[in-house]
This record gives C-alpha cells, structure tokens and sequence, in this order.
C-alpha cells in the first residue's frame, strides 16, 4: 500500500495528529516521549497488533529490507491493524520522537552515523522517506527547530526529497500573542535556513488540531485560527493524495535508481580497468621472467653444460618468479587502495563526468553525493579483481531505460492535457 511517513521533535504532535486523520485514537499522545518505536498502521477488517520481528518478518509487507540495520530496530518496530478508520488505501507510519542528547544539539551537521539509539536512527528515516509517498516533519512551538537531532535529519536523511516533504509548525494556537508566533516561526525559519541551501526556504505549514469541547465534539473555531485550520485541512489533502501520488513517486524513484545504477557502472567500470592494465602488465612481465628463465635452462640443457649450472639456473628461475610475484602483489595492493580513496574516486568521477561537472550540473552532483560512498564500500567489499565487467550491452541498456522506457511510463502516468495530445500525436507521426 502507499504510505504517509511522519517524523519530528517529541511532543510536536504526531500522533494527535495520526488519531485526527484515523478519526479514532490509535496512538498515545503527551507531552514527554510515549513512544519509541517506528509504527505502520495499516487499515483491516478488525483491530490487530503485531511484533516488529513479525512484521519485517512478512514477505508481504514490504519491510523486509529493515533487517540490514539490525535486531534492536526489528524490536522497535510494530504494526498496528484498525479498523473503522478513515484511510483505506494507504497506510501511516509514525517514528520516535527526537530528542537531543548532549552531544547532539552541536553536532547536527556531522553526517557521521549515530548508534545512541542501538540503531542507525538517521539510516532508518531515509529508508522509509525513500519508499513513503508523503513525508511530514513536525516541529512544536516550544522547540521550533532547534533539535539538532531534526536539523541532522532533514540534513542528512531527508536531502532531495523536497517534491514529497511537508514542512509543519504545529500547535500553532498555543500562541497567546502574534509577536510570540513571530518569533517561534522566525526561530524555526532561520534554524531552517542553516541546513537548506537555498534563498527561498520550502513553504512552512502551520496549522493546529480541533479542540473538542465538553460533549466530545470540535468545539467552534475562533475567528483568528480560521487560517490555521483551513492551512490543516491543506495538509490533510495532501494526506489524502498519497495513493494518487504512488505512482509517481515509483516512477521518481526508478529514475533516481537508475541514474545511480549508471554512475555506479560508469564509474566501476573506468576504475576496474586502470586496475585491469596494471594487472595485466603486472602478469607480462611474470610471464616474461619466466620465459626468459625457461629459455636459459633449456639452452643450458642443450648445451650440455654441467648439471649442477642448469638446476643452478632452474632455482634462479623459480627464487626469481616467486620474488617478482610477490613483491608485484604489494605493489597491486597497494594501488588497488589507492584507486579506492575517496580522493581517486572523486578524480574517477571527474574524469568520467566532465561535461557535467563543467556544467556545474546539479543533478549529476546529487546523484554522485548518494552514490560515493556505497561505491567505495562495494569496492573495498568485494576487491577491484573480482569485480566484473560492465559490458557495452548493459550500459545501452541502462540509458534506453532513462531516455526512452521512463519517459514512457511519465506520458501513461501524467493527466491529460493539451500539451500531451500535441506530444502523442507527434509520437503516432514518427511511428507512421
């Protein structure tokens, strides 16, 4: 199913809001922490709950995948199955709120993996924004962006998925005074600005929940939180949107895919074969040793000199080999470590991607950010000898699929418009 994927401070409301959008209380709302596990909620025929380890244990489920970061994120996982709510095709999945811990409210910047939860908390987020259709981020007015842990999220793990990410200021009527909004919405505004690159900050939601009155029903709405509330049923649209939305993003997310599968190919490829050459001249000059060596002790043979200068010249031979392959293999070692620096990489990439990198193309960079560190590992995993070739075949393949297979798919998936009756036509033109 698709899936909404909410992430944000503690005590932003998260799960007030997931109970609003259910239309029945699902999670446990408060002030301190109440929960510190990733929860899916999925839709069902009656009210169901269920272990992380059953969870990602289903092959159905599609959360398999989350065995890679280990069992102490397996035990924090759960699957809540309702009933009588409103979504019934597609699935919520609320996270832990974030908290600072000493060290972290200076340190947001550093993309260095953090384990203070048992788990790679930042690794866990970017897995399920990648897969989820609609991402919010929740901030509160008593912590408007100054968690270091969110800052670092939105940094590291939320990096590029600005066409999916709803940015929310909640609990906005707890503001008794326009100049206190003012000041929290400029505090998580300049807090914003410190880890988004750009000019022009993302547009900010900021929204509040109905209150109910006494008889458990919403109580009437203020005339000066109106916008608020009319800003929430915005964001409960683009909610609401998220099965529309899949396709689109499956699409997106092919795309991203492939273009990383390219670079990665590109770039193993110009790699291995530096390695390649040297290795190969490595092998001629052994092979050359050792048909010098045999050519002597065979000319010593026939010549008949004595017997003790042929075996003399055959352990010349055999010391000499050995000694050449040995050293050689340091050498091949110690290059093959070299070509798997950070550093060489990053010359790889330039040297294969010129063009775009004199074109300061922003796209291309993204896509080498994503893909040079995974790259490296790959590399060092499984060692520039054993890799295999890239053939001509695959990398036709793989640019078919981003010139002309994709494209495809974005002219089935795009609503009807003029502009894409003009393209079909033009299409049906050249086919004829």
């Amino acid at each position: 199913l698709p899936f909404v994927f909410l992430v944000g401070n503690h005590s932003s409301g998260k799960s007030s809001f997931v109970n609003y959008i259910m239309g029945r209380k699902v999670q446990t709302a408060g002030v301190a922490p109440t929960d510190d596990t990733f929860t899916v909620i999925l839709p069902g025929p009656h009210d169901e709950d269920q272990d992380g380890p059953a969870l990602i244990g289903d092959p159905d489920m599609g959360f398999s995948n989350l065995r890679q970061f280990g069992p102490t994120l397996i035990h924090h996982t759960q699957l809540k199955v309702r009933s009588n709510i409103r979504n019934s095709n597609f699935m919520l999945v609320d996270s832990p709120g974030m908290i600072d811990s000493p060290h972290d409210a200076a340190a947001f910047a550093s993309a260095e993996k953090s384990m203070d939860r048992g788990y790679d908390f930042a690794g866990v987020v970017r897995w399920f924004a990648e897969r989820a259709d609609v991402v919010m981020l929740f901030f509160d007015p008593d912590k408007p962006g100054t968690t270091g842990e969110t800052l670092s999220i939105l940094l590291h793990s939320l990096a590029g998925m600005d066409h999916k990410l709803l940015i929310i200021l909640n609990k906005a009527d707890q503001f008794k005074k326009i100049h206190d909004f003012a000041r929290a919405y400029g505090s998580l505004c300049w807090n914003l600005s410190k880890v988004i690159p750009r000019k022009d900050l993302p547009r900010i939601f900021t929204m509040c929940l109905p209150v109910e009155d006494a008889k458990g029903s919403d109580a009437d709405v203020p005339p000066g939180l109106i916008d608020l509330h009319q800003t929430r049923n915005d964001v409960v649209a683009e909610v609401m949107k998220a099965p529309k939305r899949r396709v689109d993003n499956v699409i997106t997310h092919l795309h991203d895919s492939v273009h990383q599968l390219l670079m990665h190919a590109t770039l193993v490829q110009d790699i291995r074969t530096k390695f390649r050459r040297t290795l190969w001249r490595h092998r001629l000059t052994q092979s050359a040793s050792v048909m010098a060596g045999t050519g002597m002790t065979s000319l010593a043979y026939y010549t008949e000199l004595p017997i003790h200068f042929t075996g003399g010249m055959v352990a010349m031979t055999v010391l000499g080999v050995g000694g050449l392959t040995w050293f050689q293999s340091l050498q091949l070692k110690e290059y093959e470590d070299s070509l798997t620096t950070p550093e060489a990489l990053s010359q790889a990439f330039q040297r294969t991607y010129a063009r775009e990198v004199t074109e300061a193309d922003e796209f291309t960079a993204s896509i080498w950010q994503r893909v040079r560190e995974p790259l490296r590992l790959s590399m060092l995993g499984l060692g520039l000898g054993s890799i295999p070739s890239v053939s001509n075949n695959d990398f036709a393949k793989l640019n078919q699929i981003i010139e002309d297979e994709i494209p495809q798919l974005r002219r089935i998936a795009s609503p009807t418009h003029f502009g894409k009756r003009h393209a079909e036509s033009s299409l049906t033109e050249k086919s004829e």
